[in-house]
């Protein structure tokens, strides 16, 4: 049985055309010396616009650049894009690959290399699935920074700050740099929930939370290992400049201002600091900086100790 062939007679052929003009695809062809020989409406209205010519594909990104048309050039240096865009467009008979453009929308170009040299470009608008992508890239975000956060405080919650914990460790151990944790436990908690109940015992938590945040340098890490206790990690810190760190957190610490009333409720802390060692695990620097801040309750704390 005979294989299909197309009778591609004139009216044939202007069909064709015009369903490559409707198409809403981006249909061009360069010859073998790269000057375009053939584009539909919708490739003229994104690359070409009213441009008069000379048609080649280094002169039309010109003119693109020039009139807010066609790829976007993050740097701006439209004869760099042309050098590195000529360097490989032609490197292989077949290849695919995404693009953006100035109006914002985002086509998948497919380029053929014909047998006579002429170069086919057909691009599909993926607008909508690019923006869809987006969607799902910020919703797997926002989950991942749901599951490391606290909901309470806002701080990294437990998981996420010993991951921390464990990545610090890994690095000190492979750099030779140091590394300090500290425990901190709110005085008294307990009190403060019996008394006022627990709503000021959570804006308490917020409270010292939000002091943390501000006080505390952008590469120290602090995260609510649960109730009343947190933890500090102190990446490339000394013994005695992380009890320093801890103390100036202490200093002047402003009390916490409850509900409309604006009452003032004064609360301290204590803390338990501990340098790690080159045998230590996450269990062993924990365990040593919780015997530090045992050390300062039983000393009547609002202190701290090192160990």
């Amino acid at each position: 049985m005979p294989g299909f062939v197309a009778d591609l007679d004139d009216e044939m052929l202007r069909h064709l055309v015009e369903t490559l003009t409707e198409s809403g695809q981006a249909v061009c062809l360069y010859d073998a010396e790269d000057r375009l020989r053939y584009a539909n409406k919708t490739y003229q209205d994104l690359f070409v616009g009213d441009y008069e010519g000379p048609f080649t594909f280094p002169d039309i990104l010109r003119y693109a650049h020039r009139h807010g048309l066609g790829v976007r050039i993050d740097d701006g240096d439209v004869e760099a894009f042309i050098a590195r865009t000529l360097s490989r467009r032609r490197t292989a008979p077949c290849k695919s690959f995404q693009t953006d453009l100035v109006n914002g929308r985002w086509f998948w170009m497919d380029h053929t290399i014909l047998p006579n040299g002429w170069l086919l470009t057909v691009g599909a608008d993926i607008t909508a699935l690019k923006h869809d992508e987006r969607s799902l890239r910020q919703a797997h975000d926002a989950a991942l920074l749901a599951s490391r956060t606290d909901v309470l405080t806002g701080l990294p919650n437990r998981r996420y700050i010993l991951e921390i914990l464990d990545e610090r460790l890994g690095a000190d151990k492979h750099e030779g740099s140091s590394l300090c944790v500290a425990l901190i436990d709110i005085d008294w908690f307990k009190a403060i929930n019996d008394r006022y109940g627990h709503d000021v015992g959570d804006a308490v938590l917020r409270h010292f939370s939000q002091v943390c945040r501000e006080r505390l340098s952008p590469e120290i890490s602090i995260g609510r290992t649960g109730g009343e206790e947190f933890l500090i990690v102190l990446p490339a810190s000394s013994l005695g400049a992380a009890a320093r760190a801890v103390n100036q957190l202490r200093t002047d610490f402003p009390p916490a201002v409850i509900g409309e009333c604006a009452v003032e409720l004064v609360y301290t802390f204590s803390a338990g600091v501990t340098a790690a060692l080159p045998q230590d695990t996450r269990s062993s620097i924990l365990q040593r900086a919780d015997r530090a801040l045992y050390a300062a309750k039983a000393d009547g704390r609002n202190g701290t100790r090192i160990t």
